[in-house]
This record gives C-alpha cells, structure tokens and sequence, in this order.
C-alpha cells in the first residue's frame, strides 16, 4: 500500500459515514469548510445542521492555518485562536486540560522511577514515549501562529457567533504537505458525493 492509499485509508477511517443510533442519522467527525461551518445551526445543543438543513452532524474536522492567538483568563481556562482555511476566517476554543497535564506528568514521574529498577525496560520506554507525545497533544500553548492545524471538534454557536470548540487537534509538521492533500482529497469527495453542493 502506497503512503498516499494509506492516508486515503486514515481519513476513511476516521471521516466515515458514522452515525449515531438515533433514526436522523448524525454523522461524526465529518469533513468541512470554515464557510461552512460558519452557517451551520444547532438543532439541539449536541446536534448541528448544515447545507440547509440537509446534513445533520455531532463533530465536524478541520484543516486550517493559525492566523491569530490570544491566552483567555485562567477563569476561562481556554486558548482561542484565528484559523483560516482560505474560505474563512473563524475563532478556534481548545480548552487548556491543566488537570490533565498534571497527571500525565506524575504519570511519567512514575515511569522515570521505574526505568531504574531496570526490569520491563522496553514497556516503560515505549509508555513514556506515548506519555510524551500525548503531553504534546493536552498543552494547546505550542501551537503558534503560521501552524496548519487539523482540529476535531464540533461548532460553537453563541450570541449570534461562529467558532470551532476543539476537543482534539494535531500540528501538521509535514513539509510534503502529504497530510494536507489527503484532507482536501477526503473534503472534496464529501462535498461533491455527500453534501453534493457542487452545483452551489
């Protein structure tokens, strides 16, 4: 399998048509644009609509480029960013997860303990590789201005305002822009196949 099937076959997995048990079928992790996105309603707090009302959703996924940051207050407890995706410019909301951080780092204090005794020193290599890479994922304060983000969350709607409230998100470090191309790959066939707005 090439590197590109491969990918193909990621954002398949992720973005596919999953749906919720209820009979309106609302799909999960769906691919969308910012424009979009920024007309969406909400049909109940959990569940969003789209395309007049044509698709109904629960989480949507983003590609978009950060154009903008500001730390909130610690009351707050959020990071609010600008991403742009070249077809608007929208607020992105990822929570600070301070608790988390916290014990993720006793967690790999644990670990580092552990590692001297010498025994299962492979498991404990490789967990405090995954407790490494997760810490990457919970601290949002990396994330600059200029980083393409891939960002899975679902609309935030208040008083009259559009964003995206994030519960995940990853950088997109790839200088080939592999990932990229996928995305836009994935995105266009949802638009022409799905939301079938290709005549819009």
């Amino acid at each position: 399998m090439s590197g590109s099937d491969c990918l193909d076959a990621q954002f398949s997995a992720k973005c596919g048509l999953k749906t919720s048990d209820s009979d309106n079928k609302h799909l999960e992790c769906v691919p969308m644009l910012l424009m979009d996105v920024k007309h969406c309603s909400a049909s109940s707090p959990t569940f969003f609509e789209a395309f007049d009302g044509k698709v109904h959703f629960r989480t949507i996924m983003v590609h978009a480029r950060i154009v903008g940051k500001l730390v909130l207050s610690k009351n707050n407890g959020h990071y609010k960013f600008e991403i742009d995706d070249n077809t608007s410019i929208l607020p992105l909301f990822i929570p600070k997860k301070e608790g988390d951080i916290l014990e993720l780092q006793r967690l790999r204090n644990e670990v580092f303990i552990r590692k001297s005794i010498k025994e299962n020193s492979d498991i404990l290599i490789a967990l405090e590789k995954l407790l490494n890479k997760t810490r990457k994922q919970l601290d949002p304060s990396r994330i600059a201005v200029g980083n393409k983000v891939f960002v899975f969350g679902r609309p935030d709607l208040f008083r009259g305002q559009v964003g995206v409230f994030g519960f995940s998100w990853d950088i997109d470090t790839g200088c080939d822009r592999t990932m990229e191309l996928a995305f836009k790959d994935e995105i266009i066939d949802w638009y022409m196949n799905i939301y079938k707005t290709s005549k819009r």
